[in-house]
C-alpha cells in the first residue's frame, strides 16, 4: 500500500474515532446527550467568535449572531443525560456565553459606560428566551418561526434599551433629544434585524442533533414473533 493510501486510511480511522466520541453513544440516551453537549459547546463558541466578527465589522455592521444564539440556547430544552456537571453547564450556558462576550469587550475596549446597558441588555435577552419552552423534537417550521419571532423581539428591545442608555449618558436629558436618539436608531435596528438569518440554521442544527434512532416495540398479532422497528 502506498503512502497516500495509508494516509487516507488514517484519516478514515480518525473520522470514525471522532464520530464515536462526539456523535454516537452506547445507546440512544447517551447518543442524544452527547449530541446536545456538542450543540452547547458549538453554541457558546459561536457566540464568542461572533463577538470577534462583530468587532471587526464582518460581514455587515450590526448583523451578528450573538443575540440569535443567546435566544436559541436559552429558549430550547437541552438533554444532557445523567451527568450533574453537564446539567449545571446547561443551566448556566447562557451566562457562560454572555460572560465570554464581557471578557472580549473588556480586552478590546476596556471599561466603557455603555456597558451599563449592553451587558444588562444581553441578560434581559436571556431571560426573555428562558420564558419560552421550545423543543427540538417539535416540527422544524414551527420552532424556527417561534425562535425567529423571539429573537426579533429581543433585538428590538435590546436596541431600545441601549439607545435609551446612550441618551442618558451622552445626550441632553430632554424629551426632544430622546426622540432624536430613537429616530436615529431606527435604520440601525433594521440592519440589526438582519441578524435573524442566523436563527433557522442554528435551529436546524439543533433539530439534526435531536434525530436519534430508537428501537420501538411494535404490536403484533397473538402467536406471532415479537419484532422491533428502528
Amino acid at each position: 500500500m502506498d503512502k497516500l493510501g495509508k494516509f487516507k486510511d488514517k484519516i478514515w480511522e480518525f473520522r470514525l474515532w471522532l464520530s464515536k466520541k462526539l456523535w454516537y453513544g452506547r445507546d440512544p440516551d447517551e447518543t442524544m446527550a452527547k449530541r446536545f453537549k456538542l450543540f452547547l459547546i458549538v453554541g457558546i463558541s459561536l457566540i464568542a467568535s461572533g463577538k470577534f466578527l462583530h468587532l471587526a465589522g464582518f460581514p455587515i455592521p450590526n448583523i451578528e449572531p450573538i443575540i440569535p444564539l443567546i435566544v436559541v440556547m436559552g429558549a430550547f430544552s437541552l438533554y444532557m443525560g445523567k451527568s450533574e456537571k453537564w446539567d449545571r453547564i446547561r443551566k448556566y450556558a447562557g451566562i457562560i456565553a454572555i460572560a465570554s462576550v464581557f471578557v472580549i469587550d473588556l480586552i478590546f475596549w476596556g471599561v466603557q459606560k455603555i456597558y451599563l446597558f449592553t451587558w444588562p441588555g444581553f441578560i434581559m435577552i436571556l431571560l426573555i428566551a428562558k420564558m419560552k419552552d421550545l423543543s427540538f423534537f417539535d416540527k422544524f417550521s414551527d420552532i424556527a418561526v417561534e425562535a425567529t419571532i423571539t429573537a426579533a423581539v429581543a433585538i428590538i428591545l435590546f436596541d431600545i434599551f441601549t439607545a435609551f442608555g446612550f441618551w442618558l449618558l451622552w445626550r441632553p436629558l430632554t424629551l426632544g433629544a430622546l426622540y432624536g436618539v430613537f429616530i436615529a436608531q431606527i435604520p440601525f435596528t433594521f440592519y440589526h434585524l438582519g441578524s435573524l438569518i442566523f436563527v433557522p440554521p442554528v435551529v436546524g442544527f439543533g433539530k439534526m442533533v435531536s434525530r436519534v434512532k430508537m428501537r420501538v416495540p411494535v404490536a403484533v398479532k397473538a402467536g406471532a414473533k415479537a419484532r422491533e422497528r428502528r
